[in-house]
C-alpha cells in the first residue's frame, strides 16, 4: 500500500529484507518482537515509536522515520549503545519494523511524538537538532577518513590485517548513511583492494604485498584525500558547487531546485537496465540533443522489490523527441532529466542522424580536449560523454582505436566482448561517428562506445554497441594494468616513448605509497626526478626532491598526492591521440570501416583458424587473410567447390564480388547452393551473390532478381527470407533515379512499419520485468524475420539475466544467419567441460547456422562423446560441407563408426555425395598396402545407402582384385557380399 503524504507506508513481512539489509539484525529484531520485548507502540505522522526492554533499568527509546523520496525507506534511531555511528539499523529498530509489518493495528495513533523519544521534539527544534547532528556526523566521518589515509600513507599496507579491513567496510557503511557518498564508495574500493592483497599475500605464503595493484591503490588514496580535504573546507563554511553537492554528499533535489530545459530535440542512443550491488534496479536512457549537442540521461531508480511491480521506464529507441521539456538535476554531463513533456515523437530518420553528425565533435583532438577539461575538476566523474566523428577503426593486436579523417586515433578498451559487438554493428556498413564515454584506462585516453552512426546500403543508421546488461560507459572495465602489462598495452596501443616513461615514473610513485612514505628517501626520489626533468617537468621534479627532506612522513602526504595527480594530467596529454599511417594499413573487406596493418603474407583458412584459436590473431586480420585467399582462387574453382567455400561466412563478401560479373554462371552456382540440402550460410552466400549480380547489371540481372523474389516469397528459412528482402530493398534504392528521392523514399516508407514493430519488440525485450514477457517479444522478433532485430537479439544473448532468454536469443540469432556469432558459439562449445548448458546451446546454434568455421569444434565434441545425438544432428545440418571432415574423423578414429549417431548423420546426407566421397578415397589409396585394412570401414559407412553401398563395393573390388594377401582377398569377398554376388552369411 502507498502512504499518504506525511504518513507511514504499510509493508508486508516479505518486504522487510528490502529495508533491513543486515539479515542478522533482522533475525534478532524478529526474536525481540516475538518475545514481547516492545512496549508502547505508537505512530505519529511519518514516524513510528516504541520502548524496547534492554539490559538496563530503563527501556531504550526507539523510532523509525519513513520517507518515500527518492525511494521508499525507513531510518532507525535508538538510544541503545549499539546504535552508534557505525551501525545502520540496530536490532531494536528492526523489531519495531517487524511489528509494523505484522501488526500495524497495534500502533496507537498519537497527536504528538511521545516525550523523550528520538525525534520527539517540536518540528522546528527537530529540524535544527537533526541538522546539527548530521553536520557532526559528517565531520566525524571526514576526520576518520583523513586519519585512515594518513596512517596508510605513512606506514603503508604491510601491517594491515583483516580486522582493519572490516573496520573500513563498516566505516564505508556509516559514511553512506551520513550522505558522504563519494567517500563511502572510495572507502569500499580501498577495502576491496586490500582484501585482494591479503588473499594474494596468503597465497604467496606471507608475501607482504601480495597481489595489490599499486596504481589502483594510489588512485583510490588520492581520491580519498582530495575529497576529504574538500569536505573539510565545506564543513568549515565554504559552500559547495551544486555539481559537487551531488557528487560528494548527495541530495534529494526538489523540482524547485532543478533547472528548466525546453525545446529539446532528443535522440536516444543507449538504453540499459542494471542492478547495483545494494539491490537497486537502474533503467537508463542516454540522449543527445540535436540542437545543442549536449548529452542527457533519464533514469528510473528503484529497490529490487519495488522494481518488480513498477511499470518499467520505457526506451525511446527509434524515435525523435522533438520539443521535449524537462528539468535538469545539478551535476555533470550527461545531465539527468525529469521530463514534463515528451514533445512530438517522430520516427528516427536520416535527417535526424545527419543532425547527430553535425553536432558531433569534429575529430579525436576535440574529444581529448573535452576529456582534459573535464579532468581538471578532480571531483568530476571518471567519464565524460561525447559524440565524435570517426570513419575508421584500426585493429592493432587485441586493441582497437577509433581514427578520424586526420589519422588521429583514440583508443578503445581492450575488451573481446566489445570487439564482437562492434563487429556486428559495422558489418556491411561504413562508420561515420561513435557515441559513448571518454575516460582513462591503463593511463590511456579511452573511448567506451555505446552506439555508432553508420552508413549502410539503405542510408544512415544508428546501431547500438552497448551490452544491454552492462553499466553505461564502463562495460568490462577492469582495474588499471600494472608494470609490464601496462607497458605492453601502452606500446601495443601506440603510446609515445615519453608517455610510457612518465607512466613508469607514476607507477613507481604508486609503489612508494604502497610501502609507505616513511621509507621515501632521496635515493628513491632522485632518479625519478631526473627522469621527470628529461620529460621537461622541472617543477614536478623539484617538488619530488623536497619530499624526503621533510622530517615528518605525514607532512609529505598532501604534496605527494598533489604531484601524483598532476602527473596523471601530464600523462593524459602525452598519451593522447596516436597517429595512424593509413598508407601502411589495409581495409578489411567484410568491414569496410576497419583497417589493419598490412600483412606480409597470405595464410590459408586452416592456418588462420589455428591462430585464431590460439588467440594470436584478431578477427579483422583473419578476415583480410580469408579475403586474399579466396580472391586468389580462379572463379572456376569457386564454382566447382561451392562446398565448403560458400559455407564460410568470412568468404561471403569476396565470393559476391568475384561472382558479380559472371552472370549465368553465378546464377547456376547460387541455384545449386539454394537447392542442395546444405547449411544456412551457404544459402545466405547465394543470396549475396544474386544481389551482386543484379547490382552489377547485364543480361543476367532480371533472372537474378526473379530468383531473389522467389526466395523472399517461398523460402521456409526466416533468415533467408529476411536477407532476400533486404537485398531487394537495396536493389530498389540503387536503381531509383534519385536514391534520396521518390524511389528511395518509397523503399524506406515500405520498411518503416516493419522497423517500427522491430523497435517496439526490442524495447520490450530489453526492459520487460518478467522473463515470460521478454520471451514473447523474442519469439515475435524471430518470427518477424527482420535483420534489423539482430542488435536487440545480441544484447539479449549477452546481457539478459534469465538463461532461458539467452538461450532463445542464441537460436534466433542463428536462425537469422548472424555469422558474427560463430566464434562466440565456438568458444562456448569449446568450454563444454566448464559449462555444459551453454555448450549445448552453442551446438544447436552452430548447427542452425551451418558456418564451416564451427564444424571443427563440433567434430571435436563428437569425438569426445559430448551429447552425441545433439552434436550429430548439428553436423548433419551442415549438409555436404560436413561430409569430408566427418569421414576424416571416423577414418582417424574407427571406433566412432560403432556409434549409431555417426551412421545416422551419414544416412541423412545425400547418397550420391556419400558414395563420391568414399570412392574418391578408395581411388586415392589404390595400390596402398593399408587399403585392405580400410575396406571394412568404408563398407560400413557406405551401407547407410543402397546407392553408396553399390558404388563403394564396386570400387573396392576393382582396386583390390589383383592385390596379394589374405586381407585383400577378404576385403574383396566382403565387397562382393555387399553387392549380393556372394551370399551374406547369416
Amino acid at each position: 500500500m502507498s502512504a499518504a503524504p506525511g504518513d507511514v507506508k504499510r509493508i508486508g513481512a516479505g518486504e522487510l529484507r528490502a529495508f533491513i539489509q543486515d539479515a542478522g539484525e533482522l533475525k534478532k529484531g524478529t526474536l525481540l518482537y516475538d518475545g514481547g520485548q516492545l512496549l508502547n507502540l505508537a505512530r505519529y505522522e511519518n514516524k513510528l515509536f516504541c520502548d524496547a526492554k534492554g539490559s538496563g533499568a530503563s527501556p531504550y527509546k526507539v523510532s523509525l522515520v519513513y520517507s518515500d523520496a527518492p525511494a521508499p525507506a525507513f531510518k532507525g534511531r535508538c538510544s541503545c549503545p549499539a546504535r552508534t555511528f557505525n551501525t545502520a539499523f540496530c536490532k531494536h529498530a528492526a523489531a519495531l519494523l517487524v511489528a509494523w509489518a505484522r501488526a500495524p493495528e497495534s500502533f496507537a495513533v498519537s497527536e504528538a511524538a511521545p516525550p523523550g523519544a528520538p525525534g520527539g521534539d517540536t518540528a522546528r527544534k527537530s529540524v535544527k537538532k537533526g541538522s546539527a547532528n548530521a553536520q557532526a556526523m559528517m565531520k566525524s566521518g571526514v576526520e576518520q577518513v583523513g586519519t585512515l589515509v594518513r596512517e596508510l600513507g605513512v606506514s603503508g599496507v604491510a601491517t594491515i590485517g583483516g580486522d582493519r579491513i572490516e573496520q573500513m567496510e563498516k566505516l564505508a557503511e556509516a559514511l553512506r548513511e551520513n550522505r558522504l557518498r563519494r567517500l563511502s564508495a572510495r572507502t569500499l574500493d580501498l577495502a576491496a583492494l586490500l582484501r585482494r592483497q591479503a588473499a594474494g599475500g596468503r597465497q604467496a605464503r606471507g608475501a607482504a604485498r601480495g597481489a595489490l595493484p599499486a596504481v589502483a591503490y594510489a588512485n583510490v588514496m588520492a581520491d580519498l584525500l582530495l575529497t576529504a580535504r574538500k569536505l573539510e573546507k565545506h564543513l568549515a563554511g565554504e559552500p559547495l558547487d551544486d555539481r559537487h553537492v551531488e557528487e560528494l554528499v548527495g541530495k534529494t533535489w526538489k523540482a524547485s531546485d532543478r533547472k528548466p530545459a525546453g525545446d529539446l530535440t532528443l535522440v536516444e542512443y543507449a538504453f540499459s537496465t542494471r542492478t547495483t550491488s545494494d539491490d537497486f534496479v537502474i533503467r537508463e536512457s542516454r540522449f543527445i540533443d540535436l540542437e545543442s549537442g549536449r548529452h542527457f540521461s533519464e533514469k528510473q531508480i528503484l529497490p529490487v522489490f519495488l522494481a518488480k511491480r513498477t511499470e518499467p521506464k520505457r526506451s525511446f529507441a527509434g524515435e525523435v523527441l522533438a520539443g521535449a521539456r524537462a528539468t535538469t538535476y545539478p551535476g555533470y554531463p550527461p545531465l539527468r532529466v525529469d521530463f514534463s513533456d515528451l514533445g512530438d515523437k517522430r520516427p528516427l530518420d536520416a535527417g535526424a542522424l545527419e543532425a547527430v553528425l553535425a553536432r558531433a565533435l569534429p575529430d579525436v583532438g576535440a574529444a581529448l580536449a573535452a576529456l582534459q577539461e573535464h579532468r581538471k575538476d578532480v571531483f568530476a566523474p571518471d567519464l565524460v560523454p561525447v559524440a565524435v566523428l570517426t570513419d575508421t577503426l584500426f585493429a592493432r593486436g587485441a586493441r582497437l582505436s577509433a581514427v578520424d579523417d586526420k589519422g588521429e586515433a583514440l583508443h578503445l578498451p581492450d575488451d573481446p566482448a566489445l570487439e564482437e559487438r562492434l563487429a556486428g554493428s559495422l558489418r556491411d556498413a561504413r562508420l561515420r561517428a561513435l557515441l559513448g564515454d571518454v575516460g582513462i584506462d591503463a593511463a590511456l585516453p579511452t573511448l567506451w562506445p555505446l552506439a555508432a552512426v553508420v552508413e549502410g546500403p539503405l542510408g544512415l543508421e544508428l546501431r547500438p554497441v552497448l551490452d544491454q546488461g552492462a553499466e553505461q560507459g564502463s562495460a568490462a572495465r577492469g582495474g588499471p594494468l600494472e608494470g609490464s602489462a601496462w607497458n605492453a598495452a601502452a606500446r601495443e596501443a601506440g603510446a609515445s616513448p615519453a608517455a610510457i616513461a612518465l607512466g613508469e615514473v607514476r607507477e613507481e610513485l604508486a609503489e612508494a605509497l604502497v610501502t609507505g612514505l616513511t621509507g621515501l628517501s632521496a635515493r628513491a626520489t632522485d632518479p625519478l626526478a631526473a627522469r621527470l626533468r628529461d620529460l621537461r617537468l622541472e617543477k614536478q621534479a623539484a617538488l619530488l626532491q623536497t619530499l624526503p627532506q621533510r622530517p615528518e612522513p605525514a607532512d609529505r602526504l598532501d604534496d605527494f598526492i598533489k604531484l601524483y595527480q598532476v602527473l596523471e594530467m601530464a600523462l593524459v596529454r602525452l598519451a593522447g591521440a596516436t597517429q595512424i599511417d593509413r598508407a601502411s594499413t589495409e581495409r578489411v573487406p567484410t568491414y569496410e570501416s576497419v583497417a589493419v596493418a598490412r600483412p606480409d603474407e597470405t595464410l590459408s583458412p586452416d592456418e588462420v583458424a589455428r591462430r585464431r584459436a590460439a588467440g594470436a590473431m584478431n578477427r579483422y586480420v583473419a578476415a583480410v587473410h580469408h579475403a586474399r585467399y579466396y580472391a586468389a582462387l580462379p572463379a572456376s574453382e569457386l564454382v566447382a567447390n561451392i562446398f565448403p567455400i560458400w559455407a564460410d561466412g568470412t568468404a561471403t563478401p569476396t565470393i559476391a564480388r568475384t561472382f558479380a560479373p559472371l552472370g549465368a554462371e553465378a546464377i547456376a552456382a547460387a541455384e545449386k547452393a539454394l537447392t542442395v540440402k546444405a547449411g544456412r550460410v551457404a544459402k545466405l552466400t547465394a543470396v549475396r551473390v544474386l544481389q551482386a549480380v543484379v547490382l552489377h547489371g547485364g543480361p543476367a540481372r532480371a533472372e537474378a532478381t526473379a530468383m531473389l523474389g522467389k526466395v523472399e516469397e517461398h523460402a521456409k528459412d526466416a533468415g533467408l527470407r529476411a536477407l532476400a528482402r533486404d537485398a531487394l530493398d537495396v536493389i530498389d534504392v540503387a536503381h531509383a533515379t534519385q536514391p534520396a528521392g521518390p524511389g528511395g523514399d518509397w523503399v524506406r516508407a515500405r520498411r518503416a512499419a516493419r522497423l517500427g514493430r522491430v523497435h517496439e519488440l526490442a524495447k520490450t525485450l530489453g526492459a520487460a520485468p518478467t522473463k515470460e514477457e521478454r520471451l514473447e517479444a523474442l519469439k515475435a522478433l524471430s518470427e518477424l524475420g527482420d535483420l534489423a532485430a539482430l542488435p536487440a537479439l545480441r544484447r539479449a544473448f549477452y546481457g539478459d539475466v534469465a538463461r532461458g532468454v539467452r538461450e532463445e536469443a542464441a537460436y534466433a540469432l542463428a536462425q537469422l544467419g548472424d555469422v558474427e556469432m560463430v566464434e562466440t558459439f565456438v568458444r562456448m562449445l569449446a568450454s563444454r567441460s566448464e559449462n555444459e548448458q551453454e555448450a549445448k546451446i552453442a551446438a544447436y546454434a552452430l548447427g542452425f547456422l551451418g558456418d564451416v568455421r564451427g564444424l571443427s569444434e563440433l567434430l571435436s565434441a563428437y569425438a569426445d562423446g559430448y551429447k552425441p545425438g545433439i552434436v550429430a544432428d548439428a553436423i548433419r545440418a551442415f549438409g555436404p560441407v560436413a561430409l569430408t571432415p566427418l569421414v576424416d574423423l571416423i577414418e582417424a578414429r574407427p571406433e566412432l563408426a560403432k556409434r549409431a549417431a555417426a551412421l545416422d548423420a551419414l544416412k541423412k546426407m545425400d547418397d550420391a555425395a556419400v558414395a563420391a566421397c568414399l570412392v574418391e578415397r578408395i581411388e586415392a589409396r589404390r595400390g596402398d598396402a593399408d587399403l585392405a585394412d580400410k575396406a571394412p570401414l568404408y563398407l560400413k559407412l557406405a551401407d547407410v545407402h543402397a546407392h553408396s553401398r553399390r558404388e563403394v563395393a564396386t570400387a573396392l573390388i576393382a582396386a583390390l582384385s589383383s592385390a596379394p594377401g589374405k586381407e585383400a582377398q577378404a576385403a574383396v569377398k566382403a565387397a562382393q557380399k555387399a553387392l549380393g554376388v556372394v551370399k551374406r552369411s547369416k
